[in-house]
């Protein structure tokens, strides 16, 4: 093989390399998003329940 030949085929490579990559990242985004809003939301209720029974 050339050296233009390992050149594309690492091209190739990097580019499905970063696409998948990508990819991860964004499924990782929207499951940490997801795990913070319920934690937000349970931490509002432990709040609400707190200032709820002291009166």
């Amino acid at each position: 093989m050339t050296t233009r030949g390992y050149t594309v085929l690492g091209w190739i490579v990097w580019q499905i390399g970063s696409r998948i990559a990508r990819r991860k990242l964004a499924e990782n985004r929207a499951k940490l998003g997801a795990a913070a809003a319920i934690l937000l939301v349970v931490v509002g209720g432990l709040l609400a329940a707190r200032s709820g029974s002291s009166e």
